[in-house]
């Protein structure tokens, strides 16, 4: 198991990729160049974040944990909802301005269904300094000084650095749902364990082939609850709580977790504890 907590974890420097101001904490990434590559963050968005409509070749889980956070005309993610944006859905333009507030969430990034996998934080941030000599990102763009051979002067921000970092033309998959799935969680009745008083967990939704979970647990102070075992890797993500895992590693609000497949420790709440768990897709 890898545990990051949040209080001793830096924020790193201030992204400019989008348009605004947008600053990340990486607290969780997994491996580069696996199918099931990800990246959890917290993202502190000003209210001067912009970007335009646009859509991504891997996978993205929102929750709003301060604030509301745009994601497009009339959507907002509050506080208590889950938001994911499947691998080739469009969305946006978002325009944090249009709330009169900033905004804290928690984003994960992972590699979806399709194989693309997903390009890491680090990646990115090479890839974007190494670009900003041939031209500029503005407003989500990249807008090139010189047009190359059979290439666009203006680009989608990511598309470009995505394309630089692998050395071909991006595909998109073909995009298995029409919109975001935007979840009210909160209004999704718990079910209780059976046989583990104090502990209670609901479904959210279960994605494609690769059996790509989302799901919450819920523990009341001095209750235990036995993980099951999966054969895949999953990401658990403290919303609120304190607690310890059976491995001894403690957990407090805002931590984050990764167990390997087939890793299922006990998990014991010293108070009330509210989590995420995404469960990556199975390849």
């Amino acid at each position: 198991m890898n545990i990051a907590h949040a209080e001793t974890t830096p924020w790193g420097p201030v992204r400019t990729l989008r348009g605004g101001k947008l600053t990340f904490k990486e607290l969780l990434a997994g491996t580069d160049g696996s199918l099931t590559n990800f990246s959890l963050v917290l993202a502190d968005t000003d209210i001067s974040f912009k970007s335009p409509r646009h859509r991504h070749n891997f996978d993205q889980i929102r929750i709003t944990l301060e604030g509301s956070t745009n994601y497009g005309p009339r959507q907002n993610i509050e506080v208590g909802d889950i938001a994911y944006f499947p691998e080739g859905v469009h969305y946006g333009p978002q325009d944090q301005e249009l709330l009169g507030q900033s905004s804290l969430a928690m984003v994960i990034q992972f590699g979806g269904a399709s194989g693309n996998g997903y390009m890491s934080q680090r990646q990115a941030r090479e890839a974007q300094k190494e670009l900003e000599a041939h031209g500029r990102f503005e407003d989500g763009v990249f807008r090139r000084e010189r047009t190359p051979e059979g290439g666009r002067v203006n680009q989608d921000a990511y598309e470009a650095i995505w394309e630089h970092t692998n050395g071909r033309r991006i595909e998109y998959p073909r995009p298995r749902l029409t919109d975001p799935v935007h979840f009210r969680a909160a209004n999704i009745p718990w079910q209780p364990v059976d046989g583990q008083p104090g502990a209670s967990t609901k479904e959210l939704g279960s994605f494609s082939e690769r059996d790509i979970r989302i799901g919450c647990i819920k523990l009341e102070a001095g209750a235990s609850y036995a993980l099951p075992v999966l054969p895949q890797e999953r990401i658990v993500f403290f919303n609120e709580g304190t607690g310890t895992f059976s491995s001894g590693e403690p957990w407090a609000r805002w931590d984050a977790a990764l167990l390997a497949r087939g890793e299922a420790p006990v998990m014991s709440a010293t108070e009330t504890t509210d989590a995420m768990v995404l469960v990556l897709p199975r390849f």
